[in-house]
């Protein structure tokens, strides 16, 4: 959308890029949903570099993100609090 003088007001957002992070403790929760009202799979992430294909907001974090190895049933979110982007 462009104003009067033709200058755009609303770009298209840029798309969502997949990236790596790494976790560095041994425990962290991979959980159903993004946010800590979402149930446990009873999985952890473990320590390594994982690559997130998804972000939300929820409860408990500041942000979460979705594990590229759960995106088909979009069941694997972690905190990425504890995630350092690499």
């Amino acid at each position: 959308m462009f104003d009067e003088s033709g200058k755009a007001v609303y770009t298209k957002a840029a798309a969502f890029r997949p990236y790596l992070v790494r976790v560095s403790i041994p425990d962290l929760n991979i959980r159903k949903g993004p946010g800590t009202d979402h149930g446990k799979t009873g999985k952890y992430t473990g320590i390594g570099t994982f690559t997130i294909v998804e972000e939300a907001d929820g409860k408990g974090a500041s942000k979460w993100g979705l594990l590229k190895s759960y995106q088909s049933g979009r069941n694997g979110w972690v905190s990425l609090d504890f995630a350092e982007r690499v």
